[in-house]
């Protein structure tokens, strides 16, 4: 099983189905079915201020036509909210595709007043779902016209996590956070840059997802889970063996039959005898944490002096996750080296 959501199903999208000899290549893709869900972030609370960054995304995993995102959900002192999107992701913080100061090139989905909240998470329904497609990031922008630094409660990225949240319908990347009250603005309240990196979006997300219904073209046959395309070959099989009740059916009725199963009928594993998404993302993120903790090594020799003893450098990699200004700082050095010029020397208390 995948990890656990708040899941209300909602019915099958009201469409007839066509006669069967209508049912050729490419027609029955278009018969979807419609699920909701909510995916919540983890929340420590270690930063708030006026605004943050982040990207979604369907996932990779299973056989989902698009996502919708219908709600936002966050925290704080609040008060004059909007919500902002954007094709292809926010950019960062560097680099010629960021986006983050260009209010052009953003739409607003959402723009309501709100009391404080910092307990609880406060729902925004958007004006409208936004539809995210698949292989395609899709920015947000969580704003707060609030003057003073509680505005929206954000993450900080640890160190030795890639910050990416992703429950196999949906993934939530790492965020940049925003000091300034006014949307888009470039100067922090004391000055400076006004933008953070290497934070985390903390709140909910509500989204549907519109589930691809199978065809028999290849790409998408190879889309569905191991179970799903077994049954799929044992059906043809079937329906090829003299005597079987199956053969009286010409492959379009076979077909036709498998359009009408849900995705997961026969099992949601997409490999036979591999590892579950659970034990996959759970190897890639203690990969990940290993190459992490060699990178760490260098970087603090780096930083603190190529003389420190091996458990010098252990003593100190155990305190990076306890301070979040030495976090911040490694995380940088190690995305930026020399050139971060985005620290928190002009007085950031974000």
């Amino acid at each position: 099983t995948r990890p656990s959501a708040m899941t209300e199903v909602v019915q099958p999208v009201d469409v007839a189905p066509p006669p069967v000899n209508a049912l050729v290549r490419g027609e029955l893709a278009e018969f979807i079915d419609y699920q909701s869900f909510t995916q919540d972030t983890q929340d420590r609370e270690d930063h708030s201020f006026c605004g943050v960054f982040f990207d979604l995304s369907p996932s990779d995993e299973l056989p989902l036509s698009y996502v919708e995102v219908t709600s936002i959900w966050v925290r704080g002192d609040l008060g004059p909210c909007t919500i902002w999107t954007t094709p292809d992701g926010h950019g960062g913080v560097r680099g010629p595709s960021s986006k983050v100061y260009e209010q052009d090139a953003w739409r607003c989905v959402y723009e309501r007043d709100h009391g404080p909240s910092f307990d609880e998470f406060v729902e925004m329904r958007l004006d409208e779902p936004v539809r995210l497609e698949r292989g395609k990031k899709t920015g947000f922008y969580v704003h707060s016209k609030s003057q003073g630094d509680r505005a929206v409660v954000y993450d900080d990225q640890r160190y030795g996590t890639r910050g990416v949240v992703d429950d196999g319908r949906l993934v939530i990347w790492p965020a940049v956070a925003h000091l300034s009250c006014r949307p888009f603005g470039r100067r922090a309240p004391w000055g400076g840059d006004a933008l953070r990196s290497n934070r985390l979006f903390v709140g909910r997300v509500a989204y549907g997802v519109r589930w691809l219904l199978w065809n028999p073209e290849p790409a998408c046959h190879a889309r569905f889970p191991a179970g799903f395309r077994q049954a799929v070959e044992t059906m043809v099989l079937c329906a090829r063996r003299p005597g079987c009740e199956l053969s009286r059916l010409g492959d379009e009725v076979i077909f036709y039959i498998m359009n009408k199963c849900g995705w997961d009928w026969f099992g949601e594993n997409m490999t036979a005898d591999g590892p579950s998404f659970e034990e996959r993302k759970a190897a890639e993120q203690e990969a990940y944490r290993a190459r992490e903790r060699e990178e760490r090594r260098h970087a603090l020799r780096q930083m603190f002096g190529e003389g420190m003893s091996d458990q010098e450098v252990e003593n100190l990699m155990e305190q990076v996750d306890d301070n979040p200004n030495l976090n911040y700082m490694l995380l940088n050095y190690l995305m930026y080296g020399d050139q971060d010029d985005d620290d928190d020397d002009d007085g950031d208390d974000d």
